[in-house]
């Protein structure tokens, strides 16, 4: 029942969003993002998987590569674009190890 729950609640956050803060240069923002865990290919062959945590983001905020993000107490840094849809942008995020 709890898998169903964690689930459903995944679900929600994809729909609407999730508060989160943006730092970039000293200069810190509040926005709405959708945090997920998604499976990317990884290797020369894209036949290996590995779990990814990305964040989509409106294509109009200026973030980069190494902005933090904050949500729900858990800390993340920018990597790199993902995809680009022309309305969010979908960034690969690595823990924050600081």
């Amino acid at each position: 029942m709890q898998d169903e729950l964690n689930d459903l609640h995944q679900q929600v956050l994809a729909t609407f969003g999730q508060p989160v803060s943006i730092t970039q240069d000293n200069y810190s923002f509040e926005t709405t993002g959708i945090i997920s865990r998604e499976l990317a290919a990884t290797g020369f062959n894209d036949n290996v998987l590995q779990p990814v945590t990305v964040i989509s983001l409106d294509r109009t905020l200026s973030v980069k590569r190494g902005c933090l993000i904050e949500s729900g107490g858990q800390r993340w840094v920018i990597d790199r674009p993902l995809k680009d849809d022309g309305h969010l942008i979908v960034w690969n995020l690595h823990e924050d190890r600081s």
